[in-house]
């Protein structure tokens, strides 16, 4: 695992039409050049409405993850993309990755944000993957506020961030994800929606985070991406300038 690229892929989704924001995951998708691993927004399948996420929530692996299957199996990059997953009784808010080969992960949100408390079943922990781009954990948006959950991704080189983070939070997205990269160490990708949904206005200002807490790439208005490189060499400078994982304590 050496200069392969992560990327954060940033959109508006249109509430309730999951066949139309689909087709904006393949678009994006298709565009990505030596991208081995791309994020893309929180309920970017069915939008960021609550009711609309909970009455097409959808079996994991399921219709959706095959298709994004599919996309994946096309493009060559393993997908990170935010959709409402069904078990039985409950719906959970959930980051799945998929691969050309199916379902690599499925992390289900640990802290619910608002309304979605009265939705949405809550995860219990941390997930990862194993990537090109090495080992791979998840959060999804208000997750963010608690170094505990980040924390316990004690061993990942790259920390996948999907989030519907509103315009009114503006400062704290890229201070969240700055931070998370450094007391990693590790590589913080973070895409977010951009745009207004029915009422909500959303920050935008996707982005990738090096295990310095520097900013690599950082998205524009608008449906857009950007890439950086995951590099060895630099994950192994920031754990030497910064051995956190050999010198944290538990409590």
């Amino acid at each position: 695992m050496t200069n392969h690229e992560i990327a954060a892929c940033q959109f508006e989704p249109t509430v309730g039409d999951s066949d139309d924001n689909l087709a904006t995951v393949r678009r994006l998708a298709a565009d990505l050049d030596d991208v081995a691993l791309a994020v893309f927004p929180e309920l970017c399948v069915t939008g960021y409405d609550v009711e609309t996420a909970v009455d097409a929530a959808t079996p994991v692996p399921g219709p959706v993850t095959d298709e994004l299957t599919e996309i994946a199996a096309a493009t060559g990059t393993t997908l990170v993309v935010g959709l409402p997953e069904r078990d039985g009784d409950a719906v959970y808010n959930d980051l799945v990755a998929v691969s050309g080969d199916g379902v690599e992960a499925a992390y289900r949100k640990q802290y619910a944000w608002g309304d979605e408390a009265g939705a949405f079943a809550t995860g219990d922990g941390p997930v990862t993957a194993e990537t090109a781009v090495g080992t791979v954990g998840f959060l999804l948006c208000y997750d963010l506020n608690f170094p505990e959950a980040a924390l316990a991704y004690a061993d990942v080189d790259v920390l996948a961030v999907s989030a519907a983070w509103r315009e009114s939070y503006r400062a704290d997205w890229s201070l969240l994800l700055r931070a998370r990269a450094l007391d990693g160490p590790c590589y913080t990708v973070g895409a977010n929606h951009a745009g207004d949904q029915r009422g909500r206005v959303h920050r935008g200002g996707s982005l990738v985070a090096a295990p310095t807490g520097d900013v690599l790439a950082e998205c524009a208005d608008g449906a857009t991406t950007v890439a950086a490189p995951v590099d060895t060499n630099v994950l192994a400078a920031a754990r030497e300038r910064n051995p956190v994982r050999q010198t944290r304590r538990e409590r």
